[in-house]
């Protein structure tokens, strides 16, 4: 169990780095094509690296929001139930949440498919638009990682919060 913990802090903190650093070239982009603008010489692309980096930053991001559980939970209903009862819902909850993030990592791979048999290219700059899927879907994988291993903690009653940053 220790190792699939430390496989999924890794791979969630990785995926992170990765959309923060994606989040500091957006901007960073963005800022520098509006100075260029004002020179009139605008950054060829700028749309669509821009498109290309958001969905970079929402999609890697989701894995580590799902561990530090940074996503909006109904805490105000669910606290008047047992214990019990809080456990059920939570892990009700969480294998519905393993079912869609499975599914979606599954139709992000045959999207991504599609774009790369078809050449599918962006407009102005011709990036292929796979590499981005395909990421969505690593991303997506990686958080039903994070859900089993969530699962797997409260069935076996280790309530400790194993998500947090310390090894």
């Amino acid at each position: 169990m220790k190792g699939l913990i430390t496989v999924t802090r890794w791979s969630s903190r990785t995926l992170n780095w990765v959309a923060g650093w994606s989040l500091v070239g957006m901007m960073c982009l963005t800022c520098t094509d509006i100075v260029l603008r004002l020179f009139r010489r605008p950054i060829l692309g700028t749309y669509e690296l821009v498109g290309f980096l958001g969905a970079v930053v929402a999609g890697l991001a989701m894995a580590q929001t799902t561990l530090e559980r940074g996503h909006v939970a109904v805490q105000v209903v669910v606290t008047r139930f047992s214990p019990r009862g809080q456990e059920i819902i939570y892990l009700i909850t969480n294998l519905l949440s393993l079912f869609l993030f499975a599914l979606l990592a599954v139709e992000c791979v045959r999207y991504g498919n599609d774009f790369r048999v078809s050449g599918q290219v962006s407009q102005t700059l011709r990036i292929p638009f796979y590499p981005v899927v395909y990421g969505i879907a690593l991303s997506a994988a990686v958080v039903c990682l994070v859900l089993v291993v969530d699962i797997l903690q409260v069935m076996t009653k280790r309530a400790e919060v194993w998500y947090q940053w310390e090894e």
